[in-house]
C-alpha cells in the first residue's frame, strides 16, 4: 500500500539522510519520495502493523507525522486521513 505523510521539522537533505536510512531498518518499507519543499515522504508498506512501525520509527527519531493519506482495505481507491498529535515528553 502506498502512504503519503506529511512531516514536523524536515527541513535539510540530512534530515532525509536520517529518515532514509533509519526506515530502512524496518522490513517490508520503501520509500518513493522524501520532498523537503512540502515536508512530505511518499513511501509503500506491506501491511498495517509495517506502517505503525514505521510511524513509530519516524516518531522515535524526531519526524512525526502530522498528517498522512493512505488507502483503506476495504476500498484501495479511497483514502483514509490521520492526523496524529504527539505529546513531547
Amino acid at each position: 500500500m502506498k502512504a503519503i505523510a506529511k512531516l514536523d521539522h524536515l527541513k535539510t537533505d540530512e534530515d532525509k539522510r536520517i529518515i532514509t536510512r533509519n526506515l530502512s531498518r524496518i522490513l517490508n518499507v520503501r520509500i518513493l519520495d522524501i520532498d523537503l519543499e512540502n515536508k512530505t515522504i511518499f513511501f509503500l508498506y506491506a501491511n498495517p502493523l509495517t506502517f505503525q512501525q514505521v510511524k513509530q520509527e519516524l516518531w522515535r527519531i524526531g519526524y512525526p507525522i502530522t498528517l498522512c493519506k493512505y488507502p483503506t482495505t476495504q476500498n484501495p481507491h479511497v483514502h483514509q486521513h490521520v492526523s496524529d498529535n504527539y505529546e513531547v515528553a
